[in-house]
């Protein structure tokens, strides 16, 4: 299987959401009510990478997870691509708690995986949401927001969005790529925000874009707040190379002792930014 590629700062990616595993189980481990604990992760891809850096292979977020001490409960791990799917059910033959799905995130969690984690279940989860693109559904995010029992990590793709949605001219963006973002964001309010209507000098109108993506993604901050998230803190911009943004890495919680933790992780990282 050909693996992934990535660069310094997927790298770091990994490693916050390694860091912010192993507080989260210690926490959960000692919380008496508490009947299991468990790690998603919703595009588990290979379970492995490449790094560009060095060209030694770099464990991907999933198996890190299983490396996290205490461990999680449970594991599931969710692939679009079935030869990566085929990875975790190999896994799942010698440990019974890890749970392997080939197909769409969005469903498989609406359908599968989220109606276990209820209140009531007294359970708890931890969710990594991070495609490169625009593949989750806001009304994935949305429900994960309502069982009040999730914590997740969350790229929002600003290079998909910036190379396939946000022209100058409105116009020029596909049909395809539009739907695309109307289903991450939930509805096409994101327009309105960005773009100004103007007549041209033929009579027609013309959507002209006067804000950028910072302006976006501060918003879907705050719309993950408003459906439910007690503690969003702000975002780390992930940049390539050539220092060109590729996505934000969000964290949502119910929790204001999870929001401290990640921010304590997240503005350690931030210094290398700078």
């Amino acid at each position: 299987m050909k693996l992934d590629q990535i660069g310094f700062w997927s790298e770091i990616k990994l490693e916050i959401i390694k860091k912010y595993a192993g507080a989260y189980t210690s926490i959960m481990k000692n919380q008496s009510w508490c009947k299991g604990y468990v790690y998603i992760d919703a595009f588990a891809g290979a379970g492995k990478h490449i790094s560009r850096q060095t060209g030694e292979m770099v464990p991907g977020s999933p198996l890190n997870a299983l490396e996290v001490k205490p461990p999680f409960t449970e594991y599931f791990f969710i692939d679009l691509a079935e030869e990566r799917a085929d990875v975790f059910i190999e896994l799942a033959r010698e440990n019974p708690n890890i749970h392997s799905y080939h197909g769409d995130c969005n469903e498989v969690l609406i359908n599968d995986i989220f109606p276990n984690l209820g209140w009531d279940t007294f359970k708890r989860a931890l969710c990594i949401l991070d495609p490169y693109g625009l593949h989750l559904k806001w009304e994935t995010i949305k429900k994960a927001a309502e069982l009040k029992t999730v914590d997740i990590f969350i790229n929002f793709p600003i290079m998909d969005i910036n190379r396939n949605v946000l022209f100058d001219d409105f116009a020029k963006a596909a049909p395809e790529n539009i739907a695309r973002m109307n289903a991450f964001w939930g509805d096409a309010s994101w327009k309105e925000l960005l773009y100004k209507e103007q007549d041209t000098l033929f009579g027609d109108k013309q959507h002209i874009k006067l804000e950028g993506y910072p302006t976006l993604a501060k918003e879907f901050g705050e719309r993950v707040k408003n459906i439910g998230f007690k503690s969003v803190p702000e975002p780390i911009l992930m940049r390539n190379v050539k220092n060109g943004p590729l996505y934000y890495l969000y964290f949502a919680s119910q929790k204001d002792v999870a929001k401290d933790i990640s921010k304590d992780i997240f503005n350690r990282y931030k210094k290398g930014q700078k």
